[in-house]
């Protein structure tokens, strides 16, 4: 769900801690090892998010916050922060080449330019936290 986020209003917060949970306490962040993502650079996305994301004059970048069940992938167009809130049912990681990755959700993609080596390492924090998320079957006892 694409929520309007640039104020703490009560109803989205709650929508977001049912779609994907709340966030982690401290003790729990320092054991992940962080939970933010860093800058990422929007290559390309899909038309409800490049209708917002045409208004920046300046460059279209996003972060990512790890939840327990899910990502908020975040952007801001004009001066308004949006959110991309993503359960990890519904989340791909595609990657497209050595730098860009496409996050898709339903309807929603966006492709993103992750060059640096921290960036790389926190998809790949997303991919172990999803699949960690998936109950055990009763055929891997």
């Amino acid at each position: 769900m694409l929520l309007y986020a640039s104020c703490n209003d009560i109803p989205n917060k709650k929508k977001i801690e049912t779609a994907v949970g709340k966030p982690f306490i401290i003790a729990e962040r320092v054991k992940i090892g962080g939970i933010h993502s860093p800058k990422m650079d929007i290559v390309a996305s899909s038309v409800q998010l490049h209708n917002l994301l045409i208004l920046n004059q300046a460059d279209s970048t996003c972060t990512i916050e790890l939840r327990p069940r899910g990502i908020i992938l975040k952007f801001t167009a004009i001066l308004d922060r949006y959110a991309l809130v993503i359960p990890y049912h519904k989340l791909s990681i595609l990657k497209v080449n050595t730098n860009i990755y496409t996050i898709y959700k339903d309807d929603y993609y966006l492709k993103v330019d992750v060059r640096n080596e921290a960036g790389r390492d926190f998809i790949k924090k997303i991919l172990k936290s999803k699949s960690d998320s998936y109950p055990t079957f009763i055929d891997d006892l």
